[in-house]
This record gives C-alpha cells, structure tokens and sequence, in this order.
C-alpha cells in the first residue's frame, strides 16, 4: 500500500501509479475484451440499476437479467480493485475510459465509501443479496449471504477512488476522474 497522508475525515490523501486509455466502443461486447477481467457490473438504464458480477466472457446479473437494448444503457461501469471501464452513452453511441491502477504515472487519490441504501438485507441464491429499505428502495447485487446490514452500524458501502489534478494557470487542485473499487462493509 502507498504511503499515505494523515487521516482527516476518514479520508486519505496518496499516490498510485495510473493511467487513462479512452475508448470509442460500439458494442457492449467489446467491453468484456476491453476490460478482459473479472469483478463487478453496475448498469445505470434508463428504468432502472442493475449490478451483477464480470466473468471474463460475460456479464451476470440476478436471475440472468439482461439489458433489453443497448438504447437503454446511460452509463456502465466494470471494475475491480485494479481497474474500472466507464462507458456512458453519447448522441451517437457510446464512449469510454479505461483507468488502471498500478501502471502509468503517479496520481493522487482520496479513497471514499459511500454507503448504498439498504438497511435490511435478504438473502436470495447462489450468493446474491437484496438490499432494501422500508420505504421500498433496493438494490440486488452479488456480495454474498454473510454480509452485515442492518439500520444501524452495520451497512454497506461501496468504495471509490477519486483521482486529483491541478489546474495548469493556478494550481488549484480538483478531482478529475472517480471509478468504483469494490463493495464493502467496512468504511474506510
């Protein structure tokens, strides 16, 4: 692990070795070989989220869910604690970025969890878990059954990596990319 700044906020101020490749992608199928790894989907569709698991051919969401048309896609994200493909729709189809962590040049970076709705878990098979709330927000995701939720200090997070540059006239620094790493239980 880099070495870090002190703590403040729970937040911590560090440097990673990262590097950004942009992509115009016409498929969603060129995204698996793009991202050529396994980790997790979260799919921001015009009716809904969707979060699922990345094996190396295909995505898995709960019940073999699928995207209907790729029309209805805004933005996708694939990623591990490694590396994260965005793709986000634009007029004319979609683009994206690839960032890799631990290549390229070094960064600065503040690590944040923020925590999901959910407050009350149920666990459905083969390690999937709904995440809900009374009101009747919830969220479906692979996490697994062992997860600890419950509306109290118990919740779960999931943790971004949020990349800092600097102005090139005043030097004021400013975040200039964020990508998810994992879900988690334990903020930072």
């Amino acid at each position: 692990m880099p070495q870090t700044s002190e703590k403040q906020n729970s937040l911590k101020l560090y440097q990673v070795k990262s590097k950004v490749e942009p992509f115009n992608i016409n498929l969603l199928e060129d995204a698996l070989g793009i991202f050529n790894s396994t980790g997790f989907a979260v799919a921001y569709l015009d009716y809904k989220v969707l979060i699922g698991k990345v094996n190396i051919k295909n995505i898995e969401f709960y019940n073999n869910e699928v995207i209907e048309e790729e029309k209805y896609i805004q933005r996708i994200r694939l990623f591990n604690d490694d590396k994260e493909l965005l793709i986000w729709r634009v007029k004319n189809g979609f683009k994206s970025r690839l960032r890799i962590d631990n290549e390229g040049s070094n960064e600065f970076v503040v690590d944040a969890c923020q925590v999901l709705w959910g407050t009350n878990k149920k666990k459905l098979n083969n390690g999937w878990i709904k995440i809900y709330e009374d009101r009747g927000t919830e969220l479906i995701l692979p996490y697994g059954e062992d997860a600890k939720i419950d509306d109290k200090e118990n919740r779960l997070f999931i943790m971004t990596r949020n990349y800092i540059g600097f102005h090139p006239k005043t030097y004021q620094a400013t975040y200039v990319d964020c990508r998810f790493i994992k879900f988690t239980n334990s903020p930072l």
